[in-house]
């Protein structure tokens, strides 16, 4: 059975750009602010002032999972986000495989990985965090 799936849900026309959705980000898993490694990530538009967010969506159905080679990509049972564990090899399947670009690859430990939204373990920091609730769960 797979468990309700809890998501980011993002607002561009409330998003000023602050990006303190990634510096908590980065901070929370990597203990500095650091916008490359993040699971949100904020790019301005060809209009200035306005912001388009993209955060992992939990697809149902886990394109990036699917093309794993070594199947690190897997539902949490807790939280329902689709994780990246530990056995990740950096191969960066995946990150052609995400039909919204929200995985990257970075510095894990020493080792390049990918990375993307794990909803911070159930309670997502960035959507507590954004000023002007343009990030919701």
């Amino acid at each position: 059975m797979i468990p309700g799936v809890v998501k980011v849900l993002t607002n561009a026309r409330a998003c000023q750009g602050c990006r303190a959705c990634e510096a908590v980000c980065s901070l929370k898993h990597f203990g500095a602010v650091n916008p490359k490694s993040t699971g949100v990530k904020i790019k301005e538009s060809k209009e200035p002032g306005k912001f388009a967010q993209t955060v992992c969506q939990q697809c149902i159905d886990m394109p990036c999972a699917s093309v794993c080679p070594v199947e690190a990509i897997q539902r949490d049972g807790f939280t329902g986000a689709v994780a990246i564990l530990d056995t990740c090899t950096g191969c960066g399947a995946c990150v052609e495989a995400c039909p919204i670009h929200a995985i990257q690859m970075t510095q894990v430990t020493g080792e390049v990985r990918a990375f993307k939204c794990d909803l911070c373990g159930g309670i997502p920091e960035c959507v507590s965090i954004c000023p002007r609730q343009a990030l919701s769960w």
